[in-house]
């Protein structure tokens, strides 16, 4: 593979700090200091780092500037106490879709371009395809959930909504581990890192 290592060490780094971000928040009062679209901006630099060795992933850069749109405008009506979500729900429930979409294919071509970059049998690539997994389907019974009716079972559904981001955000930070895990052996370059 050509392309060169700090670049690429550089894109998976915005990656793993941009999962940081969009999954761990810290809010003063509504506000959140750890904006979710800062983390989506970091995912938008790793696109642009990583798509010499992984091409498909430009076609994810128009989707990624959507949610960072989304993700800046929910951010600023936080200062006004008010959000995006609830406006227009069809809305909703296609930037969720793409939510789902982007991520499971940013973490597909990640998966692939580990499997190219790592020694061979080292297995990075199955545990990141596992990961994906894992984040996909929770963060996808997490927004199915949202999307439930209350109803009489209000806080029935807060409690597994609660118990699912719990778990979501462990996933998220195993994916981030697995970007640092991929960062480390490309900028190292050493045991066959790199050779394919």
């Amino acid at each position: 593979m050509d392309i060169d290592r700090t670049t690429l060490a550089r894109g998976l780094s915005n990656a793993a700090w941009g999962y940081l971000l969009i999954h761990f928040d810290i809010n003063l009062n509504a506000v959140s200091i750890l904006p979710s679209f800062v983390g989506y901006v970091l995912l938008l630099h790793a696109i642009r780092d990583l798509s010499a060795a992984r091409r498909d992933l430009a076609l994810l850069r128009p989707l990624c500037i959507l949610l960072v749109g989304w993700n800046a405008v929910d951010w600023g009506l936080a200062w006004l106490g008010g959000d995006v979500h609830g406006w227009f729900p069809p809305l909703d429930l296609i930037v969720t879709v793409t939510v789902l979409y982007f991520h499971f294919q940013f973490l597909t071509d990640i998966t692939v371009l580990a499997e190219q970059c790592q020694p061979q049998g080292y297995g990075l690539d199955r545990r990141l395809r596992r990961r994906r997994t894992a984040y996909v389907v929770l963060t996808t019974a997490a927004d199915i959930t949202l999307f439930l009716p209350a109803g009489r079972f209000a806080q029935e559904r807060t409690y597994v909504l609660l118990g699912l981001t719990v778990v979501l955000c462990g996933a998220a930070f195993f994916v981030m581990l697995g970007l640092f895990e991929l960062r480390r052996g490309v900028k190292k370059g050493q045991d066959g890192w790199l050779e394919a």
